[in-house]
């Protein structure tokens, strides 16, 4: 791939949360205000991104594991931190 004279670089983001699927739509509508926050611009996004949405019970096992492993090793930390509702 060509480097990008902008020193952009391309970044893959995760994020777990728990949360009702309002407060997900939220989190995800927030995330691509912040890579396009112009969504009235003309043509494509002059900042390629793309956005993916889906359910823990939608993966399959092996994922499922994976997330869950992840969520609680977040859960533990935030405990250790002693951070609320941890």
């Amino acid at each position: 791939m060509a480097e990008d004279p902008s020193g952009r670089e391309i970044w893959k983001l995760e994020v777990f949360v728990e949360a009702t699927p309002d407060q997900a739509e939220q989190a995800l509508e927030a995330i691509e205000r912040a890579l396009c926050p112009d969504a009235d611009h003309p043509g494509y996004c002059p900042v390629p991104w793309v956005t993916m949405i889906s359910r823990f019970s939608e993966l399959d096992e092996e994922e499922q594991a994976s997330w869950q492993q992840d969520f609680d090793e977040d859960r533990r930390r935030a405990r250790d931190a002693g951070a609320p509702g941890a």
